[in-house]
């Protein structure tokens, strides 16, 4: 049995006649009626009853034609869904953002590719820089925002923008006054930073500024989330620091400064598996790329 000898069978079902099937499929009478017979051979049944001046379908034949329908409808439907997943309309995309991009950067992206493509099925995480990475490479997500550098073979890496660090202060802290923090004036402070175990390089870098600050600084408590520490900082354990896009949270009892001299500062970039081949992440691409970044116009994610 061939799809076209079904669709053949329907043609000749709906005309009842032999003739003006043939036309309308662009085939001659006789090898259409060759093609019918075939199909009742490979059924071993017949489905229609036909002399030199009518055709109708037998009790079988009105059975097969429903089946027909179902089957025509079924592949159109198939051909459908897999022209729409090789286009990146239709599937599924796993995202892994940072805690700051989530905030600033998820909404106004995830909503645009939301009204672009409404039949992706979009699956969204956070997590740090290594979770991510190790995250592409076993597959568990299609794309990552990642902070550079990152040294991993297997991936491509896109840099996005840099973002830096600012304070977050009790309200009714003396430096809250200030519109910008000299960040010698945290030598005596109480402070609560990002756990040294989950991000050494981090944490490296945020005692070497404090030192070329000319002094140590005091981590008296460390949180993962930025959430975290801010409710700490409200609390009055310390002063705590988070990427600027952050200030977009408006934590209760917390205000956010700008630090003078050279502090922690982390280039935001895009990362995928090299030879990417899912349609649906390079669709994502495209969208960024409207959205947020014309300079992410040049990349192919399939390279």
């Amino acid at each position: 049995m061939e799809l076209r000898q079904i669709k053949y069978f329907v043609t000749v079902a709906e005309e009842l006649h032999f003739g003006r099937a043939a036309e309308l499929l662009h085939l001659s009478q006789p090898a259409l009626s060759k093609q019918i017979q075939a199909l009742e051979d490979s059924l071993d049944v017949q489905l229609l009853e036909r002399t030199k001046h009518w055709v109708r379908l037998t009790i079988a034949g009105q059975k097969f034609l429903e089946t027909a329908y179902r089957i025509l409808h079924e592949v159109e439907e198939g051909i459908q869904v897999t022209r729409q997943v090789a286009d990146g309309e239709m599937g599924r995309l796993r995202i892994g953002f940072t805690e700051a991009t989530l905030f600033s950067l998820a909404p106004g992206i995830v909503k645009t590719y939301r009204e672009q493509y409404p039949q992706v099925e979009l699956i969204l995480t956070s997590g740090g820089t290594e979770a991510h990475v190790e995250a592409l490479r076993t597959h568990q997500i299609d794309l990552g925002f990642v902070y550079l550098p990152i040294r991993e073979p297997s991936l491509s890496i896109h840099p996005l923008f840099e973002e830096v660090y600012i304070a977050a202060l009790p309200t009714s802290h003396r430096l809250a006054r200030q519109k910008q923090i000299a960040l010698q004036s945290l030598a005596n402070e109480p402070l609560i930073f990002y756990p040294r175990s989950l991000a050494p390089v981090l944490y490296a870098n945020f005692i070497k500024c404090c030192e070329q600050a000319g002094f140590v600084p005091n981590i008296v408590q460390e949180a993962e989330f930025a959430q975290t520490r801010l409710g700490l900082a409200a609390a009055g354990v310390g002063i705590t620091f988070v990427l600027s896009d952050m200030q977009s949270l408006s934590a209760k009892g917390v205000v956010y400064r700008p630090l003078i001299g050279n502090f922690l500062m982390l280039k935001l970039a895009l990362a995928w598996r090299k030879n990417e081949s899912s349609p649906v992440v390079h669709e994502f691409i495209k969208v960024l790329t409207v959205v947020s970044f014309p300079s992410l116009a040049t990349p192919d994610p399939r390279d």
